[in-house]
């Protein structure tokens, strides 16, 4: 029964010879194909990841360029979208409304010597750390600085153009950016150290301030600060064997 069977094995490879052939052909060219469009797409997609990636780092590298300018030379916030708060009204009461607010900020209750004194004492104060205490308020540092809420909160609002409480989130915010980027052991700390470090009472208070400050969440942050210290350490070896 065996000798017979490979017997009509035998016939079937001389009658087909060239059939079996081909058909083992077909079979290595569809694997190639397969390994070759696999491999094409793995190259795509790390090329596309790179290429992701370079954007990220070219954004982050300009934010942290730019992060002490966060607040401009003279202490001011940059200005935040005057119509974000005006949504589906309409022109005329968007113009209105902003001639009322520049109204009212343009009209100081302080005298323009204790308004510039004053904003001398708030702008000695952003140097300081007095801004991560978890009781700041406007009635706590407006004692700190021995002046009365009305004068403060309006000192906030036209050379910080913000009110007091995204005020101090921002102040915290640019602290703890700052730490991140010049000692690398507060990478390793856990966001909610962070977040107790910088003043803000709760993890998800600081994520969601952090990102609307930066861009990025902590995580996001931190792990981009990484590769580009990754990044510089290799630019550095590169330099250094190009000088040898």
């Amino acid at each position: 029964m065996s000798n017979s069977f490979h017997q009509f094995l035998l016939l079937l490879v001389n009658i087909f010879p060239v059939t079996i052939h081909e058909h083992h052909e077909t079979i290595n060219v569809a694997k190639n194909v397969v390994i070759i469009v696999l491999c094409s797409a793995l190259i795509g997609l790390f090329l596309h990841f790179r290429s992701k990636q370079k954007k990220q780092l070219a954004r982050i590298r300009n934010i942290l360029r730019n992060h002490r300018q966060a607040f401009v030379a003279d202490g001011d916030f940059p200005p935040e979208n005057p119509y974000k708060d005006f949504i589906n009204i309409s022109v005329e009461e968007i113009h209105r409304s902003e001639n009322e607010k520049d109204r009212k900020k343009a009209e100081s209750p302080m005298t323009s010597e204790t308004e510039a004194k004053l904003l001398e004492l708030l702008n000695d104060f952003e140097k300081g750390t007095s801004f991560t205490n978890k009781n700041m308020s406007l009635s706590f540092l407006a004692g700190e600085l021995n002046t009365n809420t009305k004068y403060l909160s309006h000192l906030i609002n036209r050379h910080k153009n913000s009110d007091f409480k995204t005020y101090i989130n921002r102040l915290r915010i640019n602290y703890i950016v700052d730490k991140l980027i010049n000692d690398e052991k507060y990478r390793q700390y856990k966001i909610s150290i962070l977040a107790e470090e910088c003043g803000f009472s709760s993890h998800s208070k600081f994520a969601s301030v952090f990102k609307q400050v930066t861009d990025h969440s902590p995580s996001v942050y931190i792990k981009l600060l990484d590769v580009e210290n990754q990044e510089d350490n290799v630019s550095g070896f590169r330099e250094n064997d190009q000088l040898r």
